[in-house]
C-alpha cells in the first residue's frame, strides 16, 4: 500500500521563476533548494535567484545552511508523521475486535428485518382501515 500522506521536498511549482543559465551553472544545488523551499513565495524565490551572483561567499553559505536546514526539518517532520501514522494504524488494528464487529452487524441486520416486518404490518393495517371507510 502506497503512503500518500507524506509530503515531499520536491520543488514547488515555480511557473514564473526566471533562472539565468549562468546562475544555474554556478549554483545548481542552491537553485534547487530555492525552488524546493516551502518558506518562500514566488517573489522571494525570484529575489534570491536574482541576488545570488552578487552575494558574498559567507552570504551564500548562510543561505545554503538555512535552506538545507529547512529541507532536513521537513524530512524529519515527514518521518515523524509517517511513524505516527503507522503507530495509529497498529493501535486501530489491535483494538479492532472482529467478533464484536460481526455480532453488531448481525444484530443491526436483524433489527432492520424486524423494523421492515413491523412497517409492512403497519402498512397493511392502515390499508385495511382505509378500505373499510
Amino acid at each position: 500500500m502506497a503512503d500518500n500522506t507524506q509530503t515531499t521536498t520536491a520543488p514547488v511549482a515555480t511557473t514564473n521563476l526566471v533562472v539565468p543559465d549562468e546562475v544555474t551553472k554556478q549554483f545548481p544545488d542552491l537553485v534547487e533548494l530555492i525552488k524546493a523551499s516551502r518558506s518562500m513565495d514566488e517573489k522571494e524565490r525570484q529575489y534570491w535567484v536574482d541576488v545570488l551572483p552578487i552575494m558574498s561567499e559567507d552570504q551564500i553559505k548562510n543561505l545554503r545552511d538555512i535552506l538545507d536546514n529547512e529541507k532536513k526539518q521537513i524530512e524529519e517532520a515527514n518521518k515523524s508523521y509517517a511513524q505516527g501514522m503507522k503507530e495509529n494504524a497498529k493501535k486501530a488494528i489491535s483494538n479492532f475486535d472482529e467478533v464484536a464487529y460481526k455480532e453488531k452487524k448481525r444484530m443491526r441486520l436483524e433489527a432492520e428485518k424486524v423494523a421492515e416486518t413491523e412497517e409492512t404490518k403497519s402498512e397493511e393495517q392502515l390499508l385495511q382501515e382505509l378500505t373499510k371507510m
